[in-house]
C-alpha cells in the first residue's frame, strides 16, 4: 500500500505530564486514487497541511502557445545628417540599459528578501538551542515496522532516520499501519503508548505510529521517552509534523523518502536556532537604496553634460554678428582660458 489522495492538515498534538510524553497530529492533502505497492497516479488539487497550494503555486505552469514575434525592424531617426543624432541614440540606449539593470537588481533582491522572510516556508521555526542526548541514553534498535507494505528500499528510508539520530541523540522509530485502519489520533496515541515498552528498553526513543486514511490524509500518534522529550518537545514535534506534511504532498518522491527527508530535515532544524531574516532584509534594502541613488545621480550628471554640450553647440553655430561686443569679448576670454594649460 502507499499514499492515498484527499485533504487534511496538522490538527493537534500534545504532551502528558511526567515520564513519557505523547500526542497526535494529522496531515495530508492529495486527491486521487489510493496506492498499492507505491503510487499509481493521481493529481494534486488542493491544500496540504497548514495551507498553501500543493505543487508550489497551485498547478502546472501554463504552456505558452502561438508564435513568438521578435521585432528586428531598423530604427528610424529624424535627419540622417544631424551630427547629434548618434549621440541621442546612444544616450537613450544607455538609459534603457541602466533602467533594466536597476529593475533586475530590485527583482533579484525582492526574491532574496521574500526567501529570507519565509525562513523555510511554512515550517515551524526553532526558537532555542537544544542539547543532544548522550549515547548512553539509547540502546539502538531497528528503525521501522511496515505493516502497510509501503517500503521496498530499506536503506533509503533509514538514511534520513539515522541522520536524525546522529543530530539529536534520539532514535526515531516509525510504525506504519495498513491504510484505513483508523483515523483517530487518540487511538493511534494509545497504541503508541502500548507499543513503546514492547519495542524499547530505554527512554531515548521517539516512536511515530502512522496511518494513511486511504483518502489522501494521514493521522499519527507519537510517544517519546522521558529523556527523548528534552529534545522532542512541542516545538520539535510541530517541526516534524510540518516536514512530514510537506513531503507527503510531494508527489515526485518515493514513500521511503517522505519519512527519510522529514526526519533528516527535522533533526537539522531543531538542533539549531532559526536565524532571523531581519539582518538579511536590512542589507537587501540598503543595497536597493544605494543602487537607486547611484542610478539617479549618474542620470542627473549625464543630463547636465548633455545640456552643456547642447548649449555649446548652439553657441558655436550662432554667427558672431548676433552677439554684442561685450558677449564676444566674454566668449573670447572663455575659450582663451580653456586653451591655456
Amino acid at each position: 500500500m502507499g499514499r492515498s489522495g484527499g485533504g487534511g492538515g496538522f490538527s493537534g498534538g500534545g504532551f502528558s505530564g511526567g515520564g513519557r510524553s505523547s500526542g497526535g497530529f494529522s496531515g495530508g492533502g492529495r486527491s486521487g486514487g489510493g496506492f498499492g505497492g507505491g503510487r499509481s497516479g493521481g493529481s494534486r488539487s488542493g491544500f496540504g497541511g497548514f495551507g498553501g497550494p500543493v505543487g508550489g503555486f497551485g498547478g502546472p505552469r501554463p504552456i505558452r502557445t502561438g508564435p513568438i514575434i521578435i521585432n528586428n525592424a531598423p530604427r528610424y531617426g529624424g535627419g540622417g545628417n544631424n551630427p547629434r543624432q548618434p549621440r541621442k541614440q546612444d544616450s537613450g540606449r544607455g538609459t534603457a540599459i541602466a533602467t533594466v539593470c536597476v529593475v533586475l537588481v530590485m527583482l533579484v533582491l525582492f526574491f532574496v528578501i521574500m526567501g529570507a522572510v519565509s525562513g523555510g516556508g511554512d515550517i515551524q521555526k526553532s526558537t532555542y538551542q537544544r542539547e543532544k542526548l548522550p549515547a548512553s541514553a539509547v540502546t539502538e534498535t531497528a528503525y521501522y515496522t511496515d505493516e502497510g507494505g509501503w517500503f521496498s528500499n530499506r536503506g533509503k528510508l533509514e538514511s534520513g532516520m539515522k541522520a536524525f539520530y546522529r543530530e539529536t541523540g534520539v532514535q526515531p522509530y516509525l510504525y506504519l499501519l495498513p491504510n484505513g485502519v483508523t483515523t483517530s489520533t487518540t487511538e493511534l496515541t494509545s497504541y503508541a503508548e502500548e507499543l513503546y515498552p514492547q519495542l524499547f528498553t530505554d527512554e531515548g526513543h521517539f516512536l511515530l505510529v502512522f496511518c494513511d486514511d486511504d483518502r489522501g490524509s494521514y493521522n499519527c500518534g507519537y510517544v517519546m521517552g522521558s529523556q527523548a522529550k528534552t529534545v522532542m518537545d512541542n516545538e520539535a514535534v510541530a517541526i516534524l509534523a510540518d516536514y512530514l506534511d510537506r513531503y507527503y504532498n510531494d508527489y515526485s518522491i518515493s514513500e521511503e523518502e517522505i519519512f527519510s527527508k522529514a526526519f533528516e530535515d527535522t533533526g537539522e532544524r531543531i538542533m539549531t536556532v532559526t536565524k532571523s531574516p531581519l539582518p538579511t532584509v536590512a542589507v537587501c534594502i540598503a543595497v536597493v537604496v544605494v543602487a537607486v541613488l547611484l542610478f539617479v545621480t549618474l542620470k542627473k550628471r549625464r543630463e547636465q553634460r548633455e545640456r552643456e554640450q547642447k548649449r555649446a553647440e548652439e553657441i558655436l553655430k550662432t554667427p558672431l554678428e548676433k552677439f554684442s561686443d561685450k558677449e564676444v569679448e566674454d566668449l573670447a576670454k572663455k575659450y582663451e582660458n580653456q586653451e591655456k594649460p
